[in-house]
């Protein structure tokens, strides 16, 4: 079943796509330049919130069951991980893998959330078949119609972060799928 909470953080998580967006608008610095400050004043407000009881009160009571999960209480948020990642890509990979990887991370990991909580019944570590199914397919949507990309590199990196996106890695997702989305891609080549 799909709750207000999920529809919200998938929201959140679709508003992101202004970050590829962005970055295939402008150049990489321009990227960089503003996504720096916004990832330190993240972490910065994340390390106050588990070091500092007034702030960890503030999210307790605004944001947790809202846009956090409980399981973000003890470590980083999403969304750090997510800039944090982001900023890797577009440091570490051509414009158009760092931008696949970054949809792929952003619309196909919310078909999966969807889709598994909407009609997932077969459970696989505590994912739902169903859903890995949307993030595969979504994924190589992605990987086909982007340009510049190799359609088996991009298929095979579809595969890839569809099967780190399910497995129990102990990663934080926003941070893994991205970053083995692009290395595939930019290691496997054409």
């Amino acid at each position: 079943m799909i709750t207000k909470v999920e529809v919200l953080r998938k929201i959140v998580h679709l508003a992101t796509l202004i970050i590829p967006v962005g970055y295939a608008l402008t150049s990489q610095e321009t990227a960089i330049l503003f996504l720096v400050p916004f990832f330190i004043a993240l972490l910065l407000v994340d390390l106050l919130r588990q070091f500092h009881s007034g702030m960890a009160s503030l999210f307790q009571k605004y944001f947790f069951g809202r846009v956090l999960r409980e399981e973000e209480k003890s470590a980083f948020m999403g969304s750090t991980y997510f800039i944090f990642s982001t900023i890797l890509s577009i440091l570490l990979f051509p414009k158009s893998i760092a931008i696949a990887s970054l949809f792929i991370l952003i619309l196909s990991d919310t078909a999966a959330a969807l889709i598994g909580k909407w009609i997932g019944r077969v459970k696989i570590f505590g994912k739902t078949l169903e859903g890995s199914m949307a993030f595969l397919i979504t994924s190589l949507l992605i990987v086909w119609i982007y340009p510049h990309l190799g359609r088996f590199s991009g298929s095979l990196a579809a595969l890839g972060a569809a099967v780190i996106e399910i497995l129990p890695i102990g990663v934080n997702d926003n941070l893994s799928i991205p970053l083995v989305a692009g290395a595939i891609m930019f290691f496997v080549g054409g």
